[in-house]
């Protein structure tokens, strides 16, 4: 049995998933240590890159004040995606929301969030989504 210290609670896996997800895990390392755009979080759970005008997050957790200034600092785009995806996004979709959000008057949002196929854009000042 095995401690998940996040959600603190007890779980239990058998010993060929959990070496699967070890080596899903190191698979993740090395990407992010061999393309230097992307920075990763010391827990593998977020995913970072830095734009001329904003920064691309992906994870799976909501950004918030904590750690991430989303009044009043730079636009974040936050696109939700579990860590075991991040390749697949980065390859297949980043670029995507990367050429849309491109088109849009940047200066307007303080925040933007991106789940699936639906983009919510927040207004600086306001804590109402468009």
């Amino acid at each position: 049995m095995a401690w998940n210290g996040y959600r603190k609670r007890h779980y239990n896996i058998s010993d060929s998933k959990r070496r699967d997800y070890a080596n899903q895990m190191q698979e993740i390392e090395e990407y992010f240590i061999e393309n230097d755009d992307w920075d990763i979080s010391s827990r593998l759970d977020s995913a970072y890159r830095t734009y001329d005008n904003y920064t691309v997050r992906l994870s799976n957790h909501s950004a918030n004040n904590q750690y991430h200034d989303i009044h009043n600092g730079r636009l974040l785009i936050n696109v939700k995606s579990s860590k075991l995806d991040f390749i697949r996004r980065i390859e297949n979709e980043v670029d995507k929301i990367v050429e849309y959000v491109d088109t849009l008057e940047l200066e307007k949002y303080r925040y933007i969030h991106v789940n699936g196929s639906f983009l919510k854009a927040y207004l600086k000042g306001y804590k109402t989504k468009i």
